[in-house]
Formats: C-alpha cells, sequence, structure tokens
C-alpha cells in the first residue's frame, strides 16, 4: 500500500493555552508558566505541555474520525522536542492501511515534536 498523506493541521500555540490547559490540568509546572524560572531551565524559557500537544492532536483525529476513535483503539505517542509558546506546529497524518495511522507532528523549522500511532481494532 502507498502511504497517503491524508490530512494536515497547522496550529500556533500561545502561552494562553499553555495557561489554559495549566488550570484545567492543576498542572501548574513553572517551566510551562513562570518565565523566570523556565529561563534558568534546560529550555531557557517556558514551553507547552506535552499532553497539551497530545490533546490537540486528538482533538483533530476525533473531528475528523468521530465516534471510531473513542471504540477499540490503541494511541501510542513519544514526545520529542519541546513546543515554545508562540510557535506554530503541523500535525500530519498518514495512512499506512485501514487499520492504522501514523501521526506527525512537527515545527515549522522541520523538527518534529511528537511522532504517534492510531491503530483501529
Amino acid at each position: 500500500m502507498e502511504n497517503n498523506i491524508t490530512n494536515k493541521l497547522d496550529i500556533k500555540i500561545t502561552q494562553e493555552m499553555i495557561n489554559d490547559y495549566a488550570e484545567a490540568s492543576k498542572d501548574y509546572n513553572p517551566i510551562h508558566i513562570d518565565e523566570e524560572f523556565a529561563s534558568k531551565s534546560l529550555f531557557k524559557s517556558r514551553i507547552a505541555h506535552g499532553m497539551l500537544t497530545i490533546s490537540i492532536i486528538m482533538e483533530y483525529l476525533y473531528k475528523i474520525y468521530s465516534k471510531k476513535i473513542i471504540e477499540n483503539t490503541v494511541f501510542e505517542a513519544r514526545l520529542k522536542n519541546p513546543v515554545y509558546p508562540e510557535e506554530s506546529i503541523q500535525i500530519s497524518l498518514e495512512e499506512k492501511s485501514k487499520e492504522k495511522i501514523n501521526i506527525i507532528c512537527k515545527k515549522e523549522n522541520g523538527d518534529e515534536v511528537i511522532t504517534a500511532s492510531l491503530q483501529f481494532k
């Protein structure tokens, strides 16, 4: 089967989105919300929650596959690079078969943020 990129989504991750996610998840890790703290970290700045990016991916998958995504699926993801506030990401879905979709999330500079797969059972 030929690989087929079927859908793409471009979205900008804002500090407001990060703050909203921190509030909703109660994850107030200062690496996400405190610039002074984050500036002294390995990342040198605040970063988005990995689960924020994954939740955006899941919402996008749900819009495309609707109820099917909730029933009997396996989702696996690997966080590869941080997303900084005001960076744009692109989520690409690649249908490998009727049962499997590969998901790649990249920044504008081409760095992969997340690689994932969704397996329908």
